[in-house]
């Protein structure tokens, strides 16, 4: 056997097996593992989703608790707009009534209509603009995993008991005492408008969170859809081919030596 033509054959094996290893290198370029989709995994998309879904839930809650709360408070200010009217109106009657006292019985249940809304607006049978004595929570809390939210629960009865007791106190037939039933009503009706500011705030606040989880919620889906785009089972399958190619040249190239030591033996 010409041992020229054993170096030849093992250059030839040696050269296949290069151009099969550069092969296999452009092969696995073929998915670039920086790209942030390929660090998603499975587990982590599940969670990601799972806590955005918690969160929006959350946002999605306290929006409507401060709705219902807004609601609620409009209509307990329509309530003292009633009342202020009826007080004006008493006020600026010349007609020859001998006691305007009687008008407090119409006034007195006006406020407990007052005291009914306030324990019917609730969400989730929880009262929203009153506090009971058993509660052991005197605010709203909303909390999720980016941020915490928390308003002080009002307790709008407590209003209607401060102006039964002012139209109690006061005798109607009185213009300087009558004024100032009017004058506590309306900052009653003031102090509604206060907290329906503080509700508005706080659902204003949810709403920008809120969009913020929604796209952070498109983010993440845009991600896994990217990487479901992949041909997994093609990119392997390529590998697995380049592998194999290359270990047959190795295998060669081995075999080659091997006859090229026998040889060199025989020679000698």
């Amino acid at each position: 056997m010409d041992v020229n033509s054993i170096s030849n054959n093992i250059n030839s094996l040696n050269t296949n097996t290069n151009n099969n290893h550069i092969n296999k290198n452009s092969s696995t370029q073929k998915i670039d593992n920086n790209d942030d989709f390929l660090k998603l995994s499975i587990n982590d998309y599940n969670k990601q989703r799972d806590e955005l879904s918690l969160s929006l839930q959350s946002f999605n809650e306290g929006i409507a608790i401060t709705k219902i709360a807004n609601i609620g408070l409009e209509k307990e200010q329509e309530i003292l707009q009633n009342i202020n009217e009826k007080l004006n109106q008493i006020k600026d009657d010349n007609s020859s009534i001998n006691d305007k006292n009687i008008f407090k019985n119409e006034i007195n249940q006006d406020l407990f209509k007052f005291k009914e809304e306030a324990y019917q607006t609730k969400y989730k049978n929880e009262n929203l603009i009153i506090i009971n004595e058993y509660e052991e929570n005197y605010s709203i809390d909303i909390s999720t995993k980016e941020t915490y939210f928390s308003i002080d629960k009002p307790n709008t009865p407590e209003i209607a008991i401060e102006l039964a007791k002012e139209v109690s106190k006061n005798d109607f037939n009185s213009t300087d005492q009558l004024q100032a039933t009017i004058n506590k009503v309306e900052n009653s009706s003031h102090q509604l408008q206060n907290l329906k500011d503080q509700f508005t705030d706080l659902g204003n606040k949810l709403e920008s969170s809120a969009r913020t989880s929604i796209k952070d919620q498109i983010d993440l889906s845009n991600k896994n859809r990217a990487g479901n785009e992949i041909n997994f089972g093609k990119e392997a399958s390529d590998f697995s081919k380049t592998n194999i190619q290359a270990n047959v040249g190795y295998l060669a190239a081995a075999q080659a030596n091997i006859i090229q030591e026998q040889s060199v033996r025989l020679l000698t």
